[in-house]
């Protein structure tokens, strides 16, 4: 099994929940949980695998965003992953009054930035949306800047 997979069997145990696991010296959400991570906390969506997202902070920074999950009022649970044991434990968990019911997995994957790689084969059909994203963010940019 790979973290991706344990991170999805745990996102459906612990459904409604931000599922948070560290990974390294890093805490990670993916997918779903990631996206609205980055919408009420504007943490930055990079790609996990093949258009899925993941938004992370440091380990030590912990403490900083549980208290503003505290202050969202989402449900959340905050898994430690010990590689040497092979155990899980729950470091923090909170049942907020607000659950999370995002449905989308990534975000528009052909407007990402991030990560410098796109995973589909362009063609000119993906070619023409790109240049219509492209363009669509420009303008934004513009009328931000005005």
């Amino acid at each position: 099994m790979s973290f991706s997979q344990m991170m999805e069997l745990l996102q459906i145990k612990e459904k409604g929940r931000i599922v948070i696991c560290n990974a390294g010296d890093f805490y990670v959400a993916i997918g779903k949980d990631a996206i609205l991570l980055n919408k009420i906390l504007g943490l930055k969506v990079t790609c996990f695998k093949t258009e899925v997202c993941k938004v992370g902070f440091p380990i030590q920074s912990l403490e900083k965003y549980t208290e503003l999950l505290i202050k969202s009022r989402y449900s959340y649970i905050i898994f430690y992953f010990d590689k040497n044991k092979k155990e899980l434990s729950i470091v923090e968990s909170c049942k907020g009054k607000r659950k999370n019911e995002e449905t989308e997995q990534k975000l528009n994957c052909y407007k990402c930035k991030h990560c410098g790689r796109y995973y589909k084969k362009e063609d000119i059909y993906i070619e023409a949306v790109k240049k219509l994203y492209e363009e669509e963010l420009f303008k934004d940019e513009v009328n931000e800047d005005v």
